[in-house]
């Protein structure tokens, strides 16, 4: 990139709007605009009471300017708890009309986003003078409204950042849309592969599904993972024991059918405790941060179980503060779904950099074998947690972290070098 050259971003969930979709590019965006780029963020402008990101204040970095869009998407199938009549009536009335106004995914949040989003687009690239372009998805049909953009102006670098699964996956509604629809996705996803001038991903699995499908030249895809903040991440210090054998999770949950059963297995696990070693089961803590989900029927499993004296749930809290708690923790919990087995979240870094043994939940697959063969912690299937989480907690199981694994190399400022180098132009 040229000095001070100005940069396009496109993301529907960008902060201040709640949820992690927009973590990863305002991180980007923050260091790019310290290096004296204008960053320049065409996001959802969100509406009350969603507005409240825990990377808020990385959005308000200098040189960060946003162009919020209105959300066009019907709020109440995301509002989540329908408290009226006249909610619950508006529901089932989308429900029915969306799948006749869309061919594709009509779970898309962007569906209906295509003219505003052309239309300020192009007035940023005009004026700004901008080259590169960036579109992140989920929502998907971001990437392909966006597509347009490189048949009127031939001279931009596109950037597909595809943070997920698409086609392939079982989140943002795949698993519930008919075979038809799905067919419409693959081809928008093929689109998408031919128009851009670049397709880039967190994870290797991501960047290996697009180059197999959609063939091309291998140096048009990229693996751009996420990043460690220094800006949130200290180096832990020795913590000091009080006899309490602190574990945490902290982060959002994946696919509601697995989590139920997560949870389920986890109480057993504490109920094995108590039973079989009540003065460490006295001694043993779990604390849970969960961002982007309700969990008013998790709490009232706990009470239920009379675990609310070990299990205790907070609000979501600045990632600074989450990251001191992931600190002092003698153990770190990682619930992974199925479909996610070989993506590496965002917070696994953030965890590997803290140097804290990580218990994976879940399939085999990148995530475990990152785990297990980095000498980061464990893995376990969801069935073997009853048994095996108690014997972890006594100390009958230890988990081997080695402290001498250098993980800088996932620093903000060096994957931005790498975006800088090999992405942008």
């Amino acid at each position: 990139m040229r000095p001070g050259e100005s940069l396009l971003i496109i993301c529907h969930s960008f902060p201040p709007n709640t949820g992690i979709g927009g973590r990863r590019w305002v991180k980007f965006a923050k260091e790019l605009a310290r290096r004296g780029h204008p960053v320049h963020v065409i996001r959802n402008e969100g509406r009350p009471g969603r507005m409240d990101s825990l990377w808020a204040k990385d959005a308000e970095t200098p040189g960060i300017i946003a162009h919020p869009l209105p959300q066009r998407y019907p709020t109440v199938l995301i509002k989540g708890q329908l408290s009226t009549f006249w909610d619950k009536l508006m529901y089932h009335f989308w429900l029915r009309v969306l799948p006749l106004a869309t061919r594709g995914n009509y779970y898309d949040h962007a569906i209906f986003w295509k003219q505003q989003l052309l239309s300020k687009a192009e007035q940023l690239i005009t004026e700004k003078e901008i080259r590169n372009v960036i579109v992140t998805g989920a929502p998907f049909s971001l990437l392909v409204h966006a597509t347009e953009l490189k048949s009127r102006f031939p001279h931009i670098h596109l950037v597909a950042d595809i943070r997920d699964p698409w086609t392939w996956g079982n989140s943002y509604g795949f698993q519930a849309i008919s075979k038809e629809r799905l067919e419409h996705e693959r081809r928008n996803e093929a689109l998408v592969a031919k128009v851009y001038d670049k397709l880039i991903a967190p994870s290797a699995s991501v960047v290996e599904h697009l180059r197999e499908a959609h063939q091309g030249e291998p140096g048009r895809y990229a693996v751009i993972p996420h990043v460690i903040d220094p800006d949130e991440t200290e180096l832990p210090q020795q913590r000091t024991s009080d006899g309490i054998f602190r574990i945490i999770y902290a982060g959002s949950l994946y696919d509601r059918t697995e989590t139920d059963l997560y949870f389920t297995e986890l109480l057993k696990a504490f109920q094995r405790l108590e039973r079989e070693h009540p003065e460490n089961f006295r001694n043993c803590r779990l604390d849970l941060y969960i961002t982007g989900h309700g969990t008013t029927e998790y709490e009232q499993a706990v009470q239920d179980h009379g675990l609310q004296e070990v299990i205790h749930f907070h609000p979501p809290a600045p990632p600074k503060a989450i990251l001191e708690q992931i600190a002092g923790a003698d153990l770190v919990l990682a619930f992974i779904s199925s479909d996610k087995k070989d993506i590496m979240v965002t917070k696994l870094n953030e965890i590997f950099y803290l140097r804290r043994p990580v218990l994976h939940i879940g399939e085999p697959g990148l995530v475990s074998r990152t785990i297990v063969e980095g000498k980061l912690g464990a893995s376990l299937r969801v069935e073997e947690l009853e048994a095996e989480l108690p014997r972890i907690i006594v100390g009958e199981r230890q988990l081997e972290v080695d402290q001498r694994v250098d993980h800088s190399h996932h620093l903000l400022a060096h994957i931005t070098d790498r975006l800088v180098r090999d992405v942008l132009v």
